[in-house]
């Protein structure tokens, strides 16, 4: 998967204990819903709206809100979350959902078109095979004209800045590149829509993903080779990727300096 080959790219150590040992996380005693559970519901939200508004096609903007509040309803109660989950960011949702709204008008007008959410895909590499889910897949139409082309779209609900820096981190961010290779089409785009809890949405485009797929798929299977042959998976993590690592303290990488 996307992030598990993520965590061999960042630490060789993190990939060994959390996806060949698949050791876990003590769960989290605390309860409310953190950020990354507010990603889920988010998700699911857009997902539920998004099916919701393609059976029944509608461009007046109190309709759509009130299909955003009804996906909303859903997946709160599909999610068994409680009202009290929402309360530090109950406050932002009628914001997040204005903005939301108003970028998906430029971006249908622009000549996008949902087509599908949560797309679970596979695609073999030699003896490998990669899996994922998709966020979404929308068709956009040329500028020169042409048949639709699918544009794969991932959801960020981290900052604006930080959805920036994945772009021009260019090679280096596997994401949308691992997620292009899910699927066989050599003219597809690839973007990141960071849904901002302030009232502004914004789509960042990897250029050339084609390319960075196939830089990509050439990197896992070097990388899945030199493992099979026995290279050693040290601990190579810096920074944050320490910092939030699922098994720091395993590698005691915090104790190597003493």
């Amino acid at each position: 998967s996307s992030s598990a080959y993520s965590d061999l790219r960042h630490c060789p150590y993190r990939f060994f204990a959390l996806r060949q040992l698949q050791l876990q996380e003590d769960g989290e005693l605390d309860a409310g819903l953190d950020k990354r559970d507010f990603g889920t519901w988010l998700h699911a939200v857009l997902q539920h709206f998004h099916e919701a508004l393609q059976d029944a096609p509608t461009g007046d903007a109190a309709a759509r809100t009130a299909l955003m509040d009804e996906a909303a309803a859903r997946a709160t109660r599909e999610l068994g979350l409680q009202e009290g989950d929402f309360l530090p960011y109950a406050s932002g949702w009628p914001a997040l959902r204005a903005g939301y709204l108003e970028w998906l008008g430029k971006h249908e007008a622009a000549g996008a078109c949902f087509r599908q959410a949560e797309l679970r895909a596979r695609q073999p590499l030699g003896a490998l095979e990669l899996v994922g889910t998709l966020d979404r897949v929308d068709a956009v139409r040329p500028q020169g004209g042409g048949e639709p082309l699918a544009l794969v779209i991932d959801y960020k609900t981290e900052s604006d800045a930080l959805t920036r820096g994945r772009i021009k981190a260019g090679s280096e961010d596997t994401q949308l590149a691992f997620y292009a290779a899910l699927l066989q089409d050599d003219t597809l785009r690839a973007a990141y829509v960071n849904v901002g809890e302030r009232g502004e949405t914004r789509l960042h485009e990897q250029d050339d993903v084609v390319h960075l797929r196939d830089l990509l798929l050439d990197g896992i299977t070097h990388d899945m080779q030199r493992i099979a042959a026995g290279a050693p998976l040290p601990a190579l993590g810096e920074g944050s990727v320490c910092e939030w690592c699922a098994a720091r303290g395993l590698c005691r990488k915090d104790f190597w300096n003493e």
